[in-house]
């Protein structure tokens, strides 16, 4: 009896793949065109950002609470594509304009304290030279005005610490329990500080003082003098703080933006650290203008009015529209595979 042998040199048929071997590349398959969208879009197109801090107070408010911070919504695309993630652009075919509000990259990415991303004011163009006194802004000696609805700015030459500032630095020095080195000790005034720093020691041992609220704070430094807080003040200002040279110094190297540069500034300029600080901001570095708060629902705002714009109304409404339909258009396709599958049994 002959017994059936495949010939000789034969291939080996392939081993089934595993089971989740074949599931994850459906799964690739599936969600990678979305994810290729996707990040198109968010690095490219549209942008959200969440602003952390109140440098822009009262336009934008954060306050590192979640739910609560303002976020806001960047045209990214309204400058010229960027590949994604990088400040490399493909083309430019818009710039900002004076006024405008814009989300970009940080010049300074050694300082750790320093956030990556920030958001500010454009108020200086390339080429002109710019300087702040008395709470306005002058370019090439003129004085700019902001329009109507933003009469309120108001810039500042020097940084003043506020309040609740000042006596929580002064109340985390009494909880130190460290001498003050920079303190002469024969000074009448210094003297009188240096005991009512004594004096709240023992009040605030224990006690978590950065979450302490503004009426906390005034509680805990019931009985400091007047003073003691004015030196607090001064040490803030004179050690602590850095110092303001870019739109206040005249010399052409912190007065005269370079061509290609911006100088940005945050609303709240008592509290912000912005392009006095750190300098002009090279074109490149900015991702893109925000156009809208979305988030509180409490607070949206249009700062543009592209929401009344059929573009608007398209990247608003448009986009989720589509990677919903491309889902939906996935699972109909499946289904009918299957149904044609049962009915050729």
């Amino acid at each position: 009896m002959e017994t059936a042998c495949e010939p000789a040199g034969a291939p080996t048929p392939p081993a089934p793949r595993a089971p989740w071997k074949a599931w994850l590349g459906r799964q690739a398959r599936a969600w990678l065109p979305l994810l290729v969208v996707f990040f198109s879009i968010k690095g490219c197109v549209l942008d959200q950002y969440t602003i952390p801090t109140n440098s822009m107070y009262p336009t934008l408010q954060g306050q590192w609470k979640y739910f609560s911070d303002d976020r806001v919504l960047a045209n990214k695309w309204v400058y010229g594509p960027r590949i994604p993630f990088t400040t490399h652009r493909l083309r430019v075919w818009g710039e900002p304009k004076r006024w405008d509000i814009v989300v970009f990259r940080s010049v300074d990415q050694n300082n750790a304290k320093t956030p990556k991303t920030l958001i500010k004011r454009v108020v200086g163009l390339p080429g002109e030279r710019v300087h702040i006194e008395g709470g306005r802004i002058f370019i090439n000696g003129q004085p700019q005005d902001p329009p109507a609805d933003l009469k309120w700015l108001h810039y500042v030459s020097t940084e003043t610490p506020f309040p609740a500032e000042v006596k929580r630095r002064f109340l985390q020095w009494a909880q130190s329990g460290e001498p003050l080195n920079i303190l002469n000790p024969k000074n009448t005034g210094n003297q009188q500080m240096l005991n009512d720093l004594k004096a709240c020691g023992a009040k605030v041992q224990g006690v978590y003082l950065d979450a302490q609220t503004e009426e906390q704070l005034n509680t805990l430094c019931e009985g400091v003098t007047p003073r003691s807080l004015e030196i607090t003040s001064e040490i803030i200002q004179g050690f602590m703080r850095p110092q303001l040279q870019y739109g206040v110094r005249t010399e052409d190297e912190y007065s005269v933006v370079p061509p290609g540069h911006y100088f940005l500034l945050g609303d709240n300029s008592t509290d912000s650290g912005d392009g006095r600080i750190f300098g002009w901001v090279p074109q490149d570095h900015l991702y893109g203008h925000a156009v809208a708060i979305w988030w509180p629902f409490t607070r949206r705002h249009d700062f543009t009015g592209f929401s009344h714009t059929w573009w608007g109304m398209a990247l608003i409404y448009g986009i989720p529209a589509g990677l919903i339909g491309l889902d939906v258009a996935g699972s109909w396709r499946k289904r009918r595979a299957r149904r044609g599958v049962t009915a050729g049994q």
